[in-house]
């Protein structure tokens, strides 16, 4: 492989780690949307405008919280054992030090065939932690999903719908 594309590589990889590290920020979301909004919601339903009018406020208000941020606020619902949590903490630690120091840290690495081969294996091992996380938070959210009717059929129509607005080629 020449150089140029091993540097691609590297990029190619960094870029799937921030996107694992974007879902497993999203599952939080899904977690406290459940655990949360879902929790709180729910008992008091009266309108279908009402629900979604509230629930436009609650994403407002997560879509502008750090990972830290969900992260302390699901911690603070007490639904996640001690294992979740500590693993929780250590993938944003590991989110935030790739999105604010992964290059800057690996510079010299970078500019020669091993030290990228080392950082890709890095991010590969950063990938396997976030897919893990997920693997850990997804049945809960699942489970929370059965209970308000999320079945495996009304996620697949909502999929449906979805793909097909955004015309996807999936």
């Amino acid at each position: 492989m020449n150089t140029s594309e091993h540097c691609k590589e590297v990029y190619a990889y960094f870029g799937l780690a921030m996107y694992r590290a974007q879902c497993v920020e999203q599952s939080i979301v899904q977690l406290l949307i459940f655990f949360d909004f879902f929790k709180k919601n729910a008992p008091i339903f009266s309108t279908s405008e009402k629900w979604e009018a509230d629930f436009d406020r609650f994403d407002k208000v997560l879509s502008k919280k750090t990972m830290g941020h969900l992260l302390g606020s699901i911690k603070d619902l007490g639904i996640l054992d001690d294992n979740i949590e500590n693993i929780l903490s250590l993938a944003l630690k590991k989110r935030n030090w790739l999105a604010h120091a992964y290059f800057v840290d690996n510079a010299l690495d970078f500019i020669n065939e091993t030290g990228r081969n080392r950082m890709i294996k890095e991010l590969e091992d950063a990938i396997e932690l976030f897919n893990s996380v997920e693997n850990m938070l997804n049945p809960i959210a699942s489970s929370a999903a059965l209970k308000y009717g999320m079945t495996e059929d009304a996620l697949d129509k909502i999929k449906k719908e979805m793909y097909e607005s955004a015309h996807g080629d999936l």
